[in-house]
């Protein structure tokens, strides 16, 4: 192959060269994108440290305060800065059983959270 260049035009020779070189790069490119890029991916999801999700399990009980109040039929707001959580506001009503009203700046207990919506009674200590 050396030899059959050697023996053509210059022109050709620069051509033949450059024509190698972008050959060479697309496979390069082709291996990188088809194997390494997905390769890399699946390692971050693998060694990535789940524990630094925000999301809160539905059987966690949360403790937090009203923000806006919250009675019987009606939605307030509650807010959540424990559990190494940054402060968060979920929207409210009242769980179960429980007729009373809750007003601004009560503490409570989150009993459930279904479908973004925390299910609250005030919190009492033992």
């Amino acid at each position: 192959m050396v030899a059959w260049l050697t023996q053509q035009v210059f022109w050709l020779q620069i051509l033949v060269i450059i024509g190698a070189m972008l050959l060479a790069i697309g496979l390069l490119w082709m291996l990188f994108s088809l194997v390494l890029l997905p390769l890399i991916a699946f390692l971050q999801r693998l060694l990535a440290p789940v524990e630094n999700t925000t999301s809160v399990s539905d059987r966690d009980y949360l403790l937090g305060t009203v923000t806006l109040a919250v009675s019987d039929g009606h939605t307030g707001e509650v807010m959540v800065t424990g559990g190494g959580l940054a402060r968060q506001t979920y929207p409210a009503k009242l769980w179960s059983g429980t007729h009373q009203t809750l007003a601004q700046g009560t503490k409570i207990v989150i009993i459930e959270l279904k479908q973004g919506i925390a299910y609250v009674d005030a919190f009492r200590r033992a």
